[in-house]
Formats: C-alpha cells, structure tokens, sequence
C-alpha cells in the first residue's frame, strides 16, 4: 500500500470510528519486509506529520525508544550494558523479560503516553529491534485493555498470516512466529469494502 492510499485509510472517519470491525479490537498489522524498513520509517514519520497537520493526533510509540528510556530514567542503561557481557544470551534474555514486565513497565507507558493528548491513533513500531525481549503477539494480547478507544497500528517486519489452512501467526523476519489471531490486517480492512 503506498503512502497516498495508507494516508487515505488512516485519515478515513469511518477508519477512525473504528466501523466494521463487529465488536473486535480495533488492532491493525501492517506488514512490510524488513528490506524496507528505513523507507517504512520515513513513510511513517511523513504519515505521522501529515495526520497531525490534519487535525488527527497520533501516538506514535516506538518500542525500542521506549526501552531506551525507561532504563535511562532508571538509571540502570550502563548496568544492563555490562550485565550482558557477563552472563548467558539465555540468562539475559530472561532478566531483560522481567525487567520489562507487560504489566509494571509496558501497560503503564502505553496508559501515559496516551493519556498526554486526546489521539485519535495509536502507532507502534520498532517491532524487530526489541525481539525477542517483547514479542508482538504478547504485547498485542497485553494492549487490549490500554488501547480500546482508538485504532491502534502495528508495523511489523515480517508476514501476518491470517487464514484457517496456515494458521493465525506474526511471523517476525520470516523466522520467529507467535500466535496471534485478533488483529486485522490493514489491506484486508479496505478490500473486505470497509473503506
């Protein structure tokens, strides 16, 4: 989808009022491939200001910023730096996942940031750069609470497959799937006739 028609669906009040979804969560995956990735991140901050100049705010969190900052606001960033050079990737791995609990760390950050301005729309991106310490199927699973009055749109590097022969999986990077089923594909929302 070029940038002209995403701009077209996203600025779309019925796409707004979160129409024809039937009761579901408004979560939308916009899959690319990961070759495009800085391309994707220029169209989503050229989206980002052509939403805003529209009068539609948009939340746009990036998940590795997120991360970022809250070990800078902790002051424990230098720490994990040298922690990770003394243990296992298995034993990182598992501290990095509790150190960044969906419940303490994640579902607060979201509830601020969209508690900051009156959004219209939620962006999440940075998808790749925080694997495998937050997993999309598991932070989508966890936002379903958070984000319910907006659409929320995931950019994701990799492939949502959503059909009963395959299964319903984000498969990051074509390698590393987990199970999701709740979202909409952004493409198919506009050729189911939505918008």
């Amino acid at each position: 989808m070029n940038t002209e028609k995403l701009f077209e669906l996203l600025s779309n009040d019925k796409f707004l009022r979160m129409e024809g979804l039937g009761n579901e969560v408004p979560f939308f995956v916009y899959a690319y491939d990961i070759k495009h990735q800085s391309e994707i991140y220029k169209r989503l901050d050229s989206l980002d200001k052509r939403l805003n100049v529209s009068g539609i705010e948009v939340c746009l969190v990036g998940l590795y910023d997120m991360v970022i900052n809250h070990f800078e606001k902790s002051g424990e960033l230098e720490e994990l730096f040298r922690y990770e050079k003394e243990v296992s990737k298995d034993e990182f791995l598992e501290e990095m996942q509790s150190y960044l609990s969906i419940d303490s760390v994640i579902k607060p950050h979201f509830k601020t940031m969209l508690s900051r301005k009156s959004y219209r729309l939620v962006f999440v991106y940075q998808v790749g750069e925080v694997f495998p310490f937050l997993r999309s199927h598991i932070l989508l699973n966890n936002l379903q609470s958070v984000v319910t009055d907006m659409p929320m749109v995931l950019f994701f590097p990799g492939e949502y497959v959503t059909s009963y022969e395959h299964g319903f999986k984000l498969n990051l990077f074509g390698k590393f799937e987990g199970p999701y089923y709740r979202a909409f594909k952004l493409e198919d929302y506009v050729v189911r006739g939505n918008i």
